[in-house]
């Protein structure tokens, strides 16, 4: 015995040390630890750690705190008793003084272990190695044991949620799990006292047809501090101790083995400010009677179960440096599995265990908090010991570190599929770990973000399946406008991880397709018609190369230019890829080309028209008001070819003249003169004024030709008849004049065509010819040869022609 205690109690007692606080609502009498010891060695653990106790084991005493006035006077006596086996009586341990450490070894196997705590002393029978069979104190023991560890037990919970703010409705909740004790729901603005008496009816139903609220107890729970206090108060201060424990249970105590004893009801509390394990026995502190001792009796039962075979629902994977849950299941139930202890986890490669802290919840739920372990990421193994054996969890555990989240990113077809009101759009998020996020959320990026939106997302193998460097998400693009954002991810940690996401506007559209370049060309350009084309990076096609504009031609326009492959063949449609801005993947626009034949071209003009001007013409000039004739070379005419004359001079009376092989449009006509070459013949002067330049155009059903120039048209003035008279005009300028038409253009006259003289008169009608005119001229004299010819220079002119007649 000696040597036991000095293997437990390395130290002096600390029975001089401050008074622990613990007891709420009551008094502490004592505090003190009682731990087991195996029969075959190893450390202690303390009673409450312990789920059963058999013969040879020792059970350990030790003081920590006896109030001075009764360190020396106080005893305590233990009593054994076995609520599984009604034939084992009710056995008592040889008493010992409370203040000094004690140790008995257990001479057979109990369930249930009283503490008899006489602060004067106890008066007790000889003790008897084995008493007389005696079933009702047996009953009545472990009836006292379970309730009073219940009052012990709420009075904690409802404590600690006090302490922490925490609400009323979670502490009943919390106790409720453990105990297995519904619990009813109260009305925290109804009076503390009516609160507790609620609480009391519940967990002891004994009491169910006293009311505990006496008139000499009240008033105190009334002026309580909180619910804990209200609920201690009641069970010592009135009747509610007696009934729950029985007075007939503390007769019968008296009656076996302490004469002259009063017993009083008893819990204990974890200790505060006082060594670990230890316990304050609290009670309402009473005043002997005369001849009468007072004792406190605290009944402690040991849950009747076997050590449980255990194994993981599911292999757990668990990140380092969080709380996980995981759910073991026991083969008796989940009720053993709260009684089992340091829960630990070693690697299956080898290397040595270490603990983990650890919680066990609801329905074999146990929270292993690995926030403060540093180890290595692999496969263990996970076990608890059940009193002094270790018991595996029959499954695999593996821990894994988080990823790095600056890895994390969208796919890239994920991130090309996030265009404004597309809607609801598949994405894939790739680059780290994802099997322990929880939660996603979108939110808009910047200083004026609203409230993050849900995203539903999907792991392949499940949350906390393994790595899994992927992972699913949805998101419904209608209403989120274009522009940067932010997708939440939430892992178990509690830790939001962004991830940057851009919301595109919607994609380039295309309107006149398809495009249609024409075979037999070097190079074309095309005109694109759509919206979005300010977007397009780049565009590619397997009919040929094609260059983009580097801005839109106009609005909801842009040029590009083709380069036909050779194997372009009539007829064959091409898709069109477009690189788009914000879009890594290049998006496709099917039959977008489509290669016509070779267009028409003008290879060459022939042109003719009257001679009978009298005037000089250059080889690009036609004249106006005549009637004027060209011949088009035309190659790939076709079958109906469209000639279109128009004057290339911009402003609002530009003219077009358009006619079909074989239209007649006034004085204008277009035939086809043969294969290839179409006879075209007009008055110049009705597409064009004066000046204008005219071009042609052939348009078949491949397309239409490059212009083609016709000529400059010239309102060209007749000259049939010249006079020179002998009226002088100034030193040696003499009058003439010119008989003809459209005088009116001339704007000088002169004898060759750097020198000329200014035409100051109008032309004035000839009598009975109306559309002749006379117009006066002035000539210098005399002339430079005999029957020199006369130049005239028309209007906007710097050069004189010949104008056909002579002096």
């Amino acid at each position: 015995m000696r040597r036991l205690c000095g293997i437990v109690f390395v130290v002096a007692l600390p029975c001089l040390a401050a008074t622990p606080r613990a007891c709420v609502g009551s008094q502490s009498l004592a505090t003190f630890k009682l731990a087991v010891a195996p029969a075959k060695g190893g450390a202690a653990l303390p009673l409450g750690e312990v789920n059963a106790l058999h013969k040879g084991q020792t059970l350990l005493y030790e003081p920590v705190h006896i109030p001075a006035a009764e360190k020396d006077k106080a005893e305590i006596a233990v009593l054994l008793a076995s609520s599984a086996n009604s034939e084992a009586p009710l056995e008592a341990l040889k008493p010992a003084p409370a203040g000094k450490a004690a140790a008995w070894v257990l001479p057979r196997d109990a369930s249930i272990v009283a503490l008899v705590y006489g602060p004067q002393g106890l008066s007790m029978r000889k003790v008897k190695s084995l008493m007389q069979k005696n079933d009702e104190v047996l009953s009545q023991l472990a009836d006292y044991a379970d309730e009073t560890a219940q009052v012990g037990a709420l009075i904690q919970e409802l404590q600690q949620s006090e302490n922490s703010g925490a609400p009323v409705s979670a502490a009943l909740a919390g106790f409720s799990a453990k105990s297995g004790v519904s619990m009813p729901q109260i009305d925290t603005h109804s009076a503390t006292s009516q609160q507790a008496a609620t609480l009391m009816h519940a967990l002891l139903p004994s009491i169910s047809a006293m009311d505990p609220l006496t008139a000499s107890n009240s008033t105190v729970v009334q002026q309580s501090a909180g619910l804990a206090t209200a609920v201690a108060g009641l069970f010592f201060g009135s009747g509610v101790g007696l009934a729950a424990g029985g007075a007939s249970l503390f007769q019968n105590m008296r009656t076996m083995l302490f004469p002259e004893t009063e017993f009083q009801s008893s819990i204990v509390q974890p200790a505060e400010a006082a060594p670990l394990g230890s316990v304050a026995l609290c009670a309402k502190s009473q005043t002997a009677k005369a001849h009468t001792r007072i004792a406190y009796l605290w009944a402690h039962r040991l849950p009747d179960l076997k050590e449980p075979k255990l194994s993981l629902a599911a292999p757990a994977h668990l990140p380092i440096g969080a709380k996980s849950l995981v759910v073991v299941h026991a083969d008796d139930g989940p009720k053993a599995i709260a009684r089992l202890r340091d829960w630990q986890l070693t690697p299956v490669k080898g290397g040595a265990s270490f603990h983990v802290p650890a919680t066990v919840e609801k329905d074999g739920e146990i929270q292993l908090d690995l926030s403060k372990t540093k180890t290595a990421p692999g496969e263990y193994g996970l076990k608890a010991f059940w009193d002094w054996d270790g018991v595996p969890v029959a499954g695999d555990v593996y821990l894994h570190p988080y990823g790095d989240w600056k890895l994390a990113k969208l796919a890239a077809d994920s991130r090309d599929r996030l265009v404004e009101g597309t809607g609801t759009v598949p994405l894939k998020l790739e680059g780290v770990d994802f099997e322990f996020v929880e939660k996603a959320e979108l939110e808009q990026a910047g200083a004026h973000a609203g409230a993050p939106v849900k995203v539903s997302f999907t792991l392949p193998h499940g949350k906390r399946g393994g790595d899994q460097e992927s992972a699913d998400a949805e998101l419904d693009t209608n209403g989120l406008k274009p522009g940067a954002y932010r997708l939440l991810l939430a892992q178990s940690d509690g830790v939001s991880h962004p991830i940057p996401v851009t919301v595109l506007p919607p994609s380039p559209k295309f309107e006149d397709l398809p495009l249609r370049p024409n075979l037999d060309e070097t190079s074309q350009k095309l005109l694109l018609r759509g919206s979005g084309l300010e977007r397009i990076e780049k565009l590619s096609t397997e009919a040929g190369e094609i260059d983009l504009a580097p801005l839109p031609h106009a609005a909801g326009t842009r040029e590009a230019t083709i380069r036909l492959s050779s194997k372009a063949c009539k007829d064959q449609r091409f898709d069109l890829r477009m690189k788009v801005q914000g879009i890594e993947t290049p998006l496709t626009v099917a039959d977008a080309i489509e290669i016509r034949g070779p267009r028409p071209r003008i290879a060459s003009v022939r042109k003719s028209y009257p001679q009978n001007f009298g005037l000089a013409l250059n080889d690009d000039e036609i004249p106006a008001a005549v009637t004027a004739s060209f011949a088009l070379a035309v190659a790939h005419a076709g079958e109906a070819p469209v000639a279109e004359v128009m004057c290339t001079d911009p402003g609002p009376l530009r003219q077009r003249l358009r006619l079909a092989a074989g239209d007649r449009n006034g004085g204008a006509r277009l035939d086809l003169a043969g294969e290839g070459v179409l006879f075209l013949s007009l008055d110049p002067g009705t597409v064009g004024r004066s000046g204008c330049r005219l071009e042609a155009r052939v348009t078949s059903p491949e397309g239409t030709s490059d212009a083609y120039p016709l000529g400059r048209v010239l309102r060209v003035p007749r000259i049939e008849q010249f006079v020179l008279t002998d009226q002088k005009l100034g030193d040696a300028v003499y009058a003439g004049t010119l008989e003809g038409e459209d005088l009116d253009t001339i704007a000088q006259t002169g004898w060759d065509a750097q020198h000329g003289l200014p035409v100051e008169s109008i032309p004035d009608a000839v009598a009975g010819e109306p559309v002749k005119q006379l117009l006066k001229i002035e000539l210098p004299w005399p002339a430079p040869a005999p029957h020199a010819p006369v130049f005239v220079w028309l209007r906007g002119e710097s050069k004189g022609r010949a104008a056909g007649v002579k002096y």
